[in-house]
């Protein structure tokens, strides 16, 4: 038989099998065990086949399956009726490819092939971004699987173009950084994603643009997570540090009695006219990040929980300086504090209960010597106490508080297993 007649041939036999639509589905699981094997073989299971298309495998296969809910076919079974069949000079693979119209490969074969195209792209990629001030670090993810990678194969596999388009945004978003780091600004993380991409949302928390970003930003700090920071305010923390506010609405701080000086070191003129009228003021966390250092009307800096405490304090005591976490550690709260000159030393008091042990222990581990807790007596506390009993998931958080200085105060509430709250200490807190 010629090349010619072979074809024709060929062609017949695939048409025999396109005209009978359950070859489809025998065929289409016969390639996913090539793939798998590398080779023709293997056996597959055929279930919900209507009448019609039992018979049709019947007559190929010279058996009665009718009966048959679930059909098992061997490659070997196959390779032998292909044998006493009229297209036997044909191998299955021959046949196969046919069909499909392309090559049959095994999943080693299609994962080198993956791999390869995958390479290409990335390093088509790496050329584009020749000379941007982001390309170091997309090299870094791609040569030794950092932050960030695991996202960007995820992605690629997904959808090429658009992470081609998430991350041109991404090196768009790098290069405002960098303006910002240079101009020693910060700016709002909406006003910064218009710039960088033309969508004040685009970088919003937990889209795929923002993570990389992130990705980026973590990868410029050798720092590893502050234990007086949650996981939120440490990704708000460098999100500040790299010149975006996060949260600036929301993430505020009421202080009494601070001078404050702006980056080209002249007075906040705002900051003093509160100080001159014996007012509080509110900072916002863009108002913070503007100023170069803070200071108080005296070294002493007294820091509490509840803003009922701050304002009768305030009012008691106008010389003092005194900061209101709001019943919180804000990111405000803590970059303000940090922005204290170093000889300044914080009086932190705060509610007696689980929740509160834990804010004056993060406090403590953050600002050391500089800063002290301010009347931690079990007296007070057992004084004091509340009706609001601990709930059990209240009192297990008591396990995560081990420093030294607050250990007495632990073991008292695990006994009494109640809270005692600022606003009934004032009195004492007044002297």
């Amino acid at each position: 038989m010629d090349k010619t007649e072979q074809k024709v041939k060929l062609e017949e036999c695939v048409s025999y099998f396109k005209e009978r639509p359950v070859y489809k589905k025998l065929f289409l699981k016969m390639r996913e065990k090539y793939e798998g094997l590398g080779r023709f073989g293997g056996t597959v299971c055929l279930t919900g086949l209507d009448r019609e298309e039992k018979n049709q495998l019947g007559g190929f296969f010279q058996k009665d399956y009718t009966s048959n809910k679930t059909i098992s076919i061997s490659a070997k079974k196959m390779e032998q009726c292909l044998k006493d069949s009229k297209f036997s000079e044909f191998t299955w693979e021959i046949i196969l490819e046919a069909y499909f119209k392309e090559s049959l490969i095994g999943r080693k074969e299609i994962e080198r092939r993956r791999s390869e195209k995958r390479e290409s792209y990335f390093a088509e990629l790496l050329v584009y971004f020749s000379g941007h001030e982001g390309r170091a670090w997309l090299e870094s993810v791609l040569t030794e699987q950092k932050e960030g990678y695991l996202l960007l194969m995820q992605l690629y596999k997904e959808n090429q173009e658009n992470l081609t388009d998430i991350l041109n945004h991404v090196m768009q978003g790098i290069l405002e950084l960098k303006m910002l780091q240079d101009k020693k600004k910060k700016e709002l993380l909406a006003v910064f994603s218009a710039k960088a991409t033309g969508n004040p949302h685009y970088f919003d928390e937990g889209k795929q643009g923002e993570k990389l970003l992130f990705a980026y930003i973590r990868s410029q700090v050798s720092d590893v997570k502050s234990e007086s920071l949650s996981r939120v305010e440490y990704k708000n923390k460098l999100y500040y540090e790299a010149g975006i506010l996060k949260d600036e609405v929301s993430n505020d701080v009421l202080a009494y009695g601070i001078h404050g000086w702006k980056a080209d070191g002249e007075l906040h003129e705002g900051i003093e006219g509160f100080l001159k009228n014996k007012e509080p003021v509110k900072l916002t966390l863009q108002t913070i990040g503007n100023l170069q250092k803070i200071c108080g009307q005296e070294k002493r800096v007294y820091v509490v929980e509840n803003p009922a405490v701050f304002s009768v304090l305030v009012g008691e005591h106008p010389e003092w300086t005194i900061v209101c976490g709001n019943g919180q550690l804000r990111l405000a709260v803590l970059i303000l504090m940090d922005k204290f000159t170093k000889d300044s030393v914080f009086w932190y008091a705060g509610d007696f209960d689980p929740e509160g042990l834990l804010i004056a222990q993060r406090l403590k581990v953050r600002f050391q010597d500089r800063l002290i807790l301010w009347n931690y007596h079990v007296s007070w506390y057992e004084k004091y106490l509340s009706e609001v009993e601990l709930t059990e998931k209240r009192v297990k958080k008591l396990e995560q508080v081990y420093i030294g200085e607050l250990q007495e105060m632990r073991e008292a509430m695990y006994r009494k297993r109640k809270a005692a709250y600022q606003e009934t200490m004032i009195g004492l807190l007044l002297y």
